[in-house]
């Protein structure tokens, strides 16, 4: 069951999403409508309705499937499950077709595999009924397709659906995407630098059972998979594994960024990241970087969906060179980003779409468009998706790094759809 709340407050948000920590139990995917208030577009007798908003929260099986329907029919429906890479989506299984009754929970026999990120859908195979939805909330929707799609087909193909599709399925946590280092880096830059991320794993216990995972690093400017190149650790009970270079020690270079994937019931060990410029005899200078909780739990600086936030530039731009970084979450992200002055007037704005898993990383001017002048603010809003933004400084004169991630200010008062 997949609930969105977001919430207005004064200076923060608590936006509540679907856990996907280690210690998950149930694994969820698609939505729950209690009270459906339309049904999908009839573009085609035959036709197929792929849920955009609420992906896999974590890697498993998933046995059970609800759906709504408008009304009773025989073999009317299909439940189907895609994959997405970029803007591309290939169906992995399908089970059905089943009866509907109007509102419906049915078994998955044999249970589906399904990765973290994975999207579900229903097909419309017979010419009785319709699937229904829940208009009224700002959101990516559905995407829909004529015929009964069972191979790949891309979004830009589809007919975007702005309602929340429903249909949801329930089942088993194998591992899933604990935290996220949104930015990791072994790549020479500016002024003679060259930046590195280190990272200590520490296993507090209690008990005596080691922890095992593995990092998986996303390089930047492709959207990322479970096929990305990756590194398990294993840290026994008071123990630590240390890496002063981890993306060289994963054996790549460049930036990306990085996910922690532990299996399900695993303890979360103690995690230090620390970006820094590796001066040689001249030593180092750099910062700690706080990792990201992709659940996005109170606190988490992930901003989602009608959610507003800001980063700040720097105070003097002749001594500092900054970046904006942009990390995706599993359902992409829309943003439009717009640059204030220190007097709030605007200097320019610029609009963003990011697929799946994604991170983007560039220089300030080039994101916006526009030169940043002094104690510039960068205001984020998001349309869909979910997305951790950061702006990254370095002193030109010492390479020194510093990070700061924007965190949601104020959003959209919206009432969480029911569940059945």
């Amino acid at each position: 069951m997949r609930r969105f709340l977001i919430l207005t407050a004064l200076g923060f948000v608590a936006f509540l999403t679907q856990v996907t920590s280690a210690s998950a139990v149930s694994l969820t995917m698609g939505n729950t409508v209690g009270t459906p208030n339309s049904s999908d577009p009839g573009i085609a007798t035959v036709r197929t309705d792929i849920d955009l908003l609420s992906p896999a929260s974590a890697t498993g099986t998933v046995n059970t499937a609800t759906f709504g329907w408008s009304a009773s029919c025989t073999n009317a429906a299909k439940i189907k499950f895609f994959r997405r890479s970029g803007d591309t989506l290939t169906m992995t299984a399908e089970r059905g077709p089943f009866n509907t009754t109007g509102s419906d929970t049915v078994a998955l026999s044999p249970a589906v595999d399904v990765q973290e990120g994975d999207l579900i859908g229903i097909a419309r195979v017979t010419n009785c009924g319709n699937p229904v939805a829940l208009s009224g909330f700002p959101s990516a929707g559905y995407v829909q397709y004529s015929g009964d799609v069972t191979g790949s087909v891309s979004l830009a193909a589809g007919s975007h659906q702005g309602p929340v599709l429903d249909v949801g399925a329930t089942g088993t946590v194998t591992e899933s995407v604990s935290r996220i280092i949104p930015v990791a880096i072994s790549s020479p830059g500016a002024f003679g630098s060259f930046f590195k991320t280190a990272v200590q794993v520490f296993n507090p216990g209690p008990g005596s059972e080691a922890i095992t995972g593995r990092f998986i690093f996303h390089p930047a400017g492709v959207s990322g998979g479970f096929s990305d190149p990756s590194l398990p650790f294993s840290v026994n009970a008071g123990q630590m594994n240390s890496y002063i270079d981890l993306v060289a020690a994963m054996g790549q270079s460049g930036v990306g960024s990085v996910d922690i994937v532990l299996p399900n019931g695993s303890q979360l060990p103690i995690v230090v990241a620390r970006v820094y410029n590796d001066g040689g005899a001249a030593g180092t200078t750099g910062f700690t970087e706080d990792l990201v909780d992709p659940s996005g739990s109170f606190g988490s600086p992930t901003i989602s969906a009608g959610i507003t936030g800001y980063i700040l530039g720097p105070a003097d731009v002749s001594h500092f060179r900054y970046n904006i970084g942009v990390r995706s979450l599993f359902s992409g992200a829309s943003l439009t980003v717009t640059a204030h002055d220190s007097t709030g007037a605007v200097l320019g704005t610029n609009s963003v779409t990011y697929p799946p898993t994604y991170l983007q990383q560039v220089d300030a001017a080039s994101f916006l468009g526009i030169p940043l002048t002094n104690n510039d603010s960068i205001e984020i809003s998001v349309s869909n998706g979910a997305a951790i933004v950061y702006g990254a400084t370095a002193d030109n004169t010492t390479n020194d790094p510093s990070l700061q991630y924007g965190r949601g200010v104020f959003g959209i008062l919206a009432k969480a759809p029911p569940t059945r």
